[in-house]
């Protein structure tokens, strides 16, 4: 493997995806500066010597150090690293059960869209809707294995603004 990442550039994508696991094409090339066509090609290049892993289940192709994550992590941290996601995660972490209304006083989306949100995270079962009479509460159903995703991967650290979010955090 040492062979494989002799070259700086190789050497520096292989760390960012070591750093960030579910990192995608774009965002490899927007962080270190580089050409998409080169990371493109250095991406494959690895690809073929089994030192990385795509992954293209939600559209996007994002890349894995080979067998080092899991099917669940994997698709954890797929949604943890959409932007408004995350933020609607977060705040949950922060506030346990929430109103649909008061999410929206806190996330900057429209009501719709923060509806598709929390129905995406029910289907993938990381919250859950509990019923109070005429109200319903979101919340974290399996708090504890998203708190330890967020701590081990870091997920919020390639989206501006959530390093400051997670440090005001006191779970």
């Amino acid at each position: 493997m040492q062979d494989v990442l002799e070259l700086e550039t190789r050497r520096k994508i292989y760390d960012l995806i070591h750093q960030n696991p579910g990192i995608h094409l774009s965002k490899i090339s927007q962080i270190l500066k580089m050409r998409t066509s080169l990371v493109e090609y250095h991406l494959l290049f690895l690809e073929k010597h089994e030192i990385i892993s795509p992954d293209k289940e939600t559209g996007y192709k994002r890349y894995y150090l080979k067998g080092q994550i899991g099917v669940k992590d994997k698709r954890y941290l797929f949604i943890l690293r959409q932007k408004t996601v995350l933020e609607i995660i977060l705040f949950l972490l922060k506030n346990d059960v929430s109103l649909h209304k008061v999410i929206l006083e806190n996330v900057n989306v429209s009501p719709s869209t923060l509806s598709y949100h929390l129905n995406k995270l029910i289907k993938n079962d990381i919250i859950e809707l509990n019923r109070y009479g005429e109200n319903k509460g979101y919340r974290v159903k399996n708090r504890d294995e998203i708190v330890s995703i967020l701590i081990q991967y870091k997920p919020f650290r390639i989206l501006d603004g959530f390093e400051d979010i997670w440090n005001d955090l006191t779970i």
